[in-house]
């Protein structure tokens, strides 16, 4: 425990240090990156092996502030310190020449955002709690807000900081109705509800992920990848740590987190499929994969309600799986989309295209990762999403009624959401990396300094370690299944050999497969030594020279499939039709609006500003009238009071018992 404070310490000194010395941005710069990483290795070492179970689970009091540190709190912090130090790392190049002066302020704000998720995990009390999800909502606030000049910035940052004090909101009347010992059923439906909708604000939930497609393309790119790799994580966390326990409703939340996943991976996959702007893209990509790891706590906890061993083990296992796996792939993805940024000063994907020969460092990495998050084998991001069909097909095989049809109809949406996930990434991939350039910010894009080509190697030789090492890693979820299921720890351990076998038989195959494609790569490169090259001209039908116009955009590439489910992603085109024998502009341009967004929260900020806009002419500067107000408003409580006093409570007479009498 003493070193996860001492994490703390150092993130907070450190941003603090950082900010006083703004006005020297290369003293900046190094305060906060290297207290940045020093915090983060303090705070990992602890967690590694908390996680792997070579330290128990502690717990410290220090000025009547309670902390505790187990096995929940390391898996959630792994992501948190990993893609925070290669965070900063890319941080410290692509801030270069763009923070305007305020590299202190950045690191402030990104050093104080790891401290609070790091307090997250290890508070106890609900207040201790709220201070930490309130301080980690704030501080990252400011991070979206970095780039305050543009007005779209601005706008996304107002509705994440909205989201923020929302979810405050929900689990501080959560935390008020929940916290005596014994909650009415009805107070505990409320607290149930509560809880998943402030919790599920932080996650990204159907209807509540409004902020993520908001704000990921606003916010500097580290500051994304530490959000949708870790921070919207902690969502989770909440609900596994002040929700669910072995003796609670896991029935209720089973079917809570399975009808939300499959509506969350369907929606952010399909409104990801028609994006042009590229984090945009993968802020919907992160709703998708929130929605299967969803899915997964899904069908684990309705196998724990039945007493299905291998459903609840396999899907638990499988969520947890995926949740580390999503952290690591869409970390690179996210610090990919920033190189691109600073390279080309474009998201945009239909005015990129060929940065694969300008940037092949960032494509390769790129590439590797959109396959994985795909959820195609034999990469990593295939191994969680395994895991969860095979506790679908564990429902299948042993249910009847409404668990059998709802394990069917999650295969069926697991297929379809990995099938639109491809296209998805290999329109990214293509529109991006491949072909023409469509511009000339795309066309005279170079390659970016080392310290941001350095994380993104770690983080693809982290997708292959993590392949390698799934075993590992899922025996090293037992305790934490055992502990939310409450079966027999023999059995839960017996699963989870039989799971690791399977996992350890696919890795296998996957290193087999990885180490075939390296090789034939190895020998392409090495293919023309020692011979004689001609340069030749080619068959080519007629063909001269390539050309963007001849290419497809991302656009045209995916149109098909928005046409096909138009119906719920409601596109607008705008179409310039191409005119004359010879024609020289043809152009057309899909967007598609948020459902939740144009559905329920505009017309319900639109009903609230009119709302407020009737109570505008309260503020009229002058104090007489606000004392007026504050008196009028003392005057009613008082009233209240005396009004409707309540009913005293009888009380017992000490000489005869049996007489009731009455206080007055």
């Amino acid at each position: 425990m003493i070193q996860i404070l001492t994490a703390i310490l150092i993130l907070a000194a450190g941003g603090f240090f950082a900010l006083l010395a703004n006005r020297r941005d290369g003293l900046a710069v190094r305060i906060g990156y290297f207290t940045c990483v020093a915090g983060c290795i303090c705070g990992l070492v602890p967690a590694v092996s908390t996680f792997f179970g070579f330290r128990n689970e502690i717990q410290s009091v220090i000025y009547t502030v309670s902390f505790s540190f187990d096995t929940l709190s390391a898996l959630f912090l792994l992501p948190v310190y990993v893609i925070g130090i290669l965070a900063a790392t890319h941080a410290v190049g692509y801030l270069e020449g763009h923070a305007d002066g305020r590299n202190g302020w950045f690191w402030f704000f990104f050093n104080a955002t790891l401290a609070a998720m790091t307090w997250v995990t290890v508070a106890v009390t609900p207040i201790e709690f709220l201070l930490a999800w309130e301080l980690m909502g704030m501080m990252s606030f400011a991070l979206v807000a970095f780039e305050y000049h543009a007005r779209e910035t601005m706008r996304a940052a107002w509705v994440y900081l909205l989201a923020c004090h929302a979810g405050a909101a929900f689990l501080i009347l959560m935390f008020v109705y929940g916290g005596s010992d014994n909650v009415p059923p009805s107070f505990m439906a409320a607290v149930i509800v509560l809880g998943m909708a402030g919790f599920g604000l932080k996650i990204g939930f159907p209807v509540l992920h409004v902020w993520l497609p908001e704000a990921h393309p606003a916010a500097p790119a580290p500051v994304s990848a530490v959000m949708s790799a870790s921070m919207i994580n902690l969502g989770f966390y909440g609900i596994l740590r002040m929700l669910i326990n072995s003796d609670g409703p896991l029935g209720i939340f089973g079917w809570a987190f399975l009808v939300l996943g499959l509506i969350g991976a369907l929606g952010g996959v399909l409104f990801a499929l028609a994006q042009r702007n590229l984090k945009r893209l993968l802020a919907y990509s992160s709703v998708e994969n929130m929605g299967i790891i969803s899915i997964g706590f899904g069908l684990g906890f309705l196998g724990v309600e039945h007493g299905d061993h291998v459903m609840a083990v396999f899907g638990c296992a499988g969520a947890f799986l995926h949740m580390l796996n999503h952290a690591v792939l869409k970390g690179a993805l996210f610090l990919c989309a920033g190189s691109v940024l600073r390279a080309t000063g474009l998201l945009n994907m239909d005015r990129l295209g060929g940065l694969l020969k300008r940037m092949p460092w960032t494509g390769s990495v790129f590439v590797f990762s959109s396959l994985s998050i795909s959820g195609l084998p034999p990469f990593n991001g295939f191994l969680g999403e395994f895991l969860i069909y095979m506790a679908a097909f564990a429902g299948i095989m042993t249910h009847r009624g409404a668990v059998f049809a709802a394990s069917v109809l999650t295969v069926i949406a697991l297929a379809l959401i990995g099938g639109i996930a491809a296209g998805v990434f290999t329109k990214a991939i293509g529109a991006v990396f491949l072909g023409e350039p469509r511009s000339e910010n795309a066309a005279n894009a170079k390659p970016l300094s080392s310290v941001m080509q350095f994380p993104l190697v770690l983080l693809l030789l982290a997708t292959v370690g993590m392949t390698a090492g799934a075993p590992f890693l899922c025996r090293a979820f037992t305790p934490l299944i055992q502990h939310f299921s409450g079966f027999p720890p023999d059995t839960v351990m017996t699963e989870m050999f039989r799971l690791s076998e399977y996992i350890f038989q696919i890795a296998l195959f996957s290193g087999i497969v990885l180490l075939f494609f390296a090789v034939l790569i190895i020998y392409r490169l090495t293919l023309p030594n020692g011979r004689k090259q001609e340069v030749r001209g080619t068959w080519d039908c007629g063909f001269a020279e390539p050309t963007p116009r001849m290419e497809y955009t991302g656009t045209a590439f995916v149109q098909p499939l928005v046409d096909l489910f138009a119906g719920f992603l409601r596109p607008k085109k705008r179409l310039h039709r191409p005119d004359g024998l010879f024609p020289a502009h043809a152009e057309i341009a899909v967007s598609t609006e948020d459902l939740a967004e144009r559905g329920l929260w505009r017309p319900l900020f639109s009903f609230t500003g009119k709302l407020a806009d009737r109570f505008h002419h309260l503020q009229s500067g002058y104090l007489h009238l606000y004392i007026l107000v504050m008196v009028l408003a003392l005057l009613a409580m008082l009233a209240w009071g005396f009004l409707f006093e309540p009913e005293p409570e009888p009380v017992v007479s000490p000489q005869n018992s049996s007489q009731i009498v009455k206080v007055k």
